[in-house]
């Protein structure tokens, strides 16, 4: 259940960001990707440590389209590597 609630934190992230990249700021997503990314990631997992940055940004952002694009596409690239798989420690390369 706890990857399911990651899944549902992933994609409330995403689609914030993917609003603040097309200019559209989205106060209640913002509170939403709060809340999931607070139950389901660490405190300073990069995913939060981004979205409290975006956050603390947004009051700022939401009236400037060029500062919110910005701001959505670092959120944007945080879910990405949040979402990458961990690596496979490889006995022939890692030694």
């Amino acid at each position: 259940m706890a990857y399911r609630n990651r899944i549902a934190a992933w994609l409330i992230t995403l689609g914030l960001a993917l609003r603040a990249k097309l200019g559209e700021p989205d106060p209640e997503t913002l509170a939403r990707a709060v809340v999931t990314i607070g139950e389901s990631f660490d405190h300073d997992d990069p995913l939060a440590v981004e979205l409290r940055r975006f956050a603390e940004m947004f009051p700022l952002t939401r009236r400037n389209p060029e500062l919110l694009k910005t701001a959505g596409d670092a959120l944007f690239r945080a879910v990405e590597r949040s979402c990458w798989p961990a690596r496979d420690p490889r006995a022939d390369i890692e030694g």
